[in-house]
């Protein structure tokens, strides 16, 4: 009977403090913008507004991946193929989402799918899956 040595558990990247604080900044005026956009929290209530701030914190989230870590360039960071520009394009469209039905909870969620899509995006894309010729 053979054996075979216990895979060894993924190790995680470690987060760039610079894209943190990103981030960190990013998210209250994106919470405001997109809560202006979809009508302020008015009727709706705390669903809505939930679902806004989640929202909102993965377009900072992705808009923080585009900050270069220390050490790193923007070119490298930024990219330059569609995938880069799809992703970034995700934090305008939610924004448009939320102002056709404003206070919708259902275009919310929309709004929500919609940035978890861009920093899924963000973060899996690689060269050989989005290329730029």
């Amino acid at each position: 009977m053979t054996t075979t040595a216990p895979a060894r558990p993924a190790t995680r990247r470690r987060r760039s403090a610079r894209r943190v604080v990103v981030g960190a900044l990013a998210t209250p005026p994106l919470v405001a913008w997109y809560l202006t956009a979809g009508g302020g929290i008015g009727a709706a209530g705390a669903v809505f507004a939930a679902l806004v701030l989640v929202s909102a914190a993965l377009a900072a989230t992705t808009l923080a991946s585009y900050v270069p870590a220390r050490g790193g360039t923007w070119r490298g960071t930024l990219g330059c193929g569609p995938c880069d520009l799809v992703a970034g394009a995700t934090v305008l469209a939610a924004p448009m989402l939320l102002s056709l039905q404003p206070l919708s909870a259902s275009m919310a969620v929309v709004a929500v799918v919609a940035t978890a899509f861009g920093l899924f995006q963000r973060r899996t894309t690689s060269t050989s899956t989005c290329s730029t010729t």
